[in-house]
């Protein structure tokens, strides 16, 4: 009837837009759809901030239940995972800020972690352990801002603007710190010998 019929070569924007219209509407094919296509980006997005999987467990179902009650009132997109990884993050950051207190703009990079899931990929593609180290040292010494914006960007695919309004800075601003963490991690890796198999890796490994 609607998305399951629309043609490959229709945009995934289009697509996006069509899905979340008809969920909007109530329709429960569109919520599985959108439920199963985005969970696992969800959680993963969500341990990034914290270790405890319960919590992101709840705040996952509380938003999907937020998003059923609110219906037609929901605002449009053509772009559903960035919407959802919105909504989650301003969740988290509620939940974490009552422990750590956090002040700076960009609130959620100061817990974020890149670390632990690149180097559990780093394993999973069986890389030497004196590898391994290195390119965890490296992505170490990038701020926790410039961590997030790499996962946003790289791992989900997240626009540079969509990225600046999540952060509610300029888009230049966020360009800046992505140029820095990419050529900080080049210069470390590089340093160290690593081929540019690995760090074109290290920037676009699915996690």
């Amino acid at each position: 009837m609607f998305w399951i019929s629309i043609k490959s070569e229709v945009s995934e924007k289009l697509k996006n837009q069509i899905v979340w219209d008809e969920f909007r509407k109530g329709s429960k094919i569109a919520l599985e759809t959108i439920y199963e296509d985005n969970y696992a980006s969800l959680y993963h997005y969500g341990q990034k901030f914290t270790q405890d999987n319960d919590l992101i467990k709840d705040l996952i179902h509380e938003l999907f239940i937020e998003l059923i009650d609110s219906g037609s009132r929901l605002s449009r997109t053509d772009n559903i995972r960035y919407y959802l990884l919105k909504s989650l993050r301003n969740k988290l950051l509620r939940q974490l800020s009552e422990k750590l207190k956090f002040t700076n703009k960009l609130t959620g990079s100061a817990d974020f972690n890149l670390v632990d899931s690149i180097e559990s990929q780093l394993i999973k593609n069986e890389v030497e352990e004196q590898l391994r180290n290195q390119v965890t040292t490296a992505i170490k010494k990038l701020s926790v801002k410039q961590q997030e914006i790499i996962y946003l960007r790289f791992y989900s695919d997240i626009s540079y603007q969509e990225i600046a309004t999540l952060f509610d800075v300029n888009i230049q601003t966020v360009r800046n710190l992505m140029s820095r963490a990419i050529n900080s991690l080049k210069e470390d890796l590089q340093n160290n010998n690593l081929s540019k198999h690995l760090i074109l890796f290290v920037l676009n490994c699915s996690i």
